[in-house]
């Protein structure tokens, strides 16, 4: 095939051996793929697999079967998503979830951060078994020696038990020098910690050394630096972030709009200072969808798709040094008749679809 390789458009010249695997020198015979424009797969850096949104459960979320969660992943790859960051799942078991499908067979392109690291009452109940400050690195340690990469850290969360619903409004669930102990502990083990953060706690745990930000509303520019000069990344999941208010409620609808322009502000200066921004979904949202927010919270088009592919794919797998069509290595591939550029509606209609070496449409 010859195409318009994304995000950069640099020519792409090259073709899928009959073992599934790509080479820059197409076999004679081979079948000429549909789709004038090539990205090696999409990539969603921050969902929950074994998670749906629930109106009618409690919390609004429930939790999913593993053979449920299986069928959310080859959702995701017939969309054109070849790597997913899971961000987190529930217990099943005595294992997380998601860590049992990264190490079967058909986990192919999952990187699991195995069960959510909060305290009694720091996430959302049902989907969760707390830990204590106490017990953070030893269990932290067993998610490692269980296979993650990631290990989930809730930094801060409402106090739901008592009424406290607003993100904004969500308080530490550790003391600092825990999660400084939990940083030091995963990253002696060759993993990274990912926290969820909604307040200005933000900062600490910028400071105490965690990896990765998600949602981070209340980021500021000197984190974002900090967070950049050790090569941390940023992973605003605009979908849940901005999920559009009730049109009767004016209070929310208000702060909706200051959140926006919030977020407007922290990704211009994660543009400015260089910072690894990423494209997750959470529970709520898509990957075209996020890709278009990004756009229009201020990222060049170029940039909103590499955060959602191969920027993404360099910070997730940084000892995939090759690039992102790797000669002798399982081809991931997805081909689109349009630039989805200009329309990121478009990443949503792959013309074809591989995902580790297998052709998915």
């Amino acid at each position: 095939m010859t195409a318009v390789g994304l995000p950069d458009g640099r020519l792409i010249e090259g073709g899928i051996d009959q073992n599934g695997c790509w080479t820059d020198a197409p076999p004679t015979g081979a079948e000429w793929l549909p789709g004038r424009y090539a990205l090696a797969g999409l990539v969603d850096a921050h969902c929950h697999l074994s998670i749906a949104a629930d109106d009618a459960a409690p919390t609004g979320s429930r939790p999913l079967s593993l053979s449920r969660t299986r069928r959310n992943l080859q959702a995701a790859q017939q969309a054109g998503i070849t790597l997913v960051r899971d961000m987190g799942s529930p217990m099943v078991n005595s294992g997380a979830v998601t860590l049992q499908l990264s190490n079967a067979r058909d986990g192919a392109g999952l990187l699991a951060a195995g069960r959510f690291l909060a305290p009694p009452g720091g996430y959302l109940a049902g989907l969760f078994e707390p830990v204590t400050a106490e017990d953070l690195v030893q269990a932290a340690r067993v998610q490692v020696a269980a296979g993650t990469q990631w290990v989930k850290l809730i930094g801060d969360f409402p106090d739901i038990d008592h009424g406290v619903t607003r993100p904004d409004q969500a308080t530490p669930n550790y003391p600092i020098e825990a999660v400084r102990r939990l940083v030091r502990a995963v990253h002696a083990e060759g993993a990274r910690v990912a926290a969820h953060t909604t307040t200005t706690w933000a900062s600490d745990l910028v400071a105490a050394g965690v990896d990765s930000i998600e949602h981070g509303d209340a980021l500021t520019g000197d984190d974002l630096e900090a967070l950049a000069a050790r090569g941390g990344a940023w992973t605003p999941t605009l979908c849940a972030s901005l999920a559009p208010a009730p049109a009767d409620d004016p209070g929310r609808r208000r702060r909706l709009a200051q959140r926006r322009e919030r977020l407007t502000h922290l990704l211009a200066e994660a543009a400015r200072h260089q910072v690894t921004v990423l494209a997750g979904t959470d529970v709520v949202g898509n990957l075209p969808n996020e890709v278009r927010l990004l756009t229009e919270l201020g990222l060049t088009p170029q940039d909103a798709l590499a955060a959602a592919s191969s920027k993404a794919r360099r910070y997730l797998l940084p000892n995939d040094t090759n690039g992102d069509f790797n000669t002798g290595e399982p081809a991931n591939l997805v081909t689109y008749h349009h630039d989805p550029r200009n329309d990121p509606d478009i990443l949503g209609h792959p013309a074809a679809t591989f995902a580790a070496g297998r052709r998915i449409q």
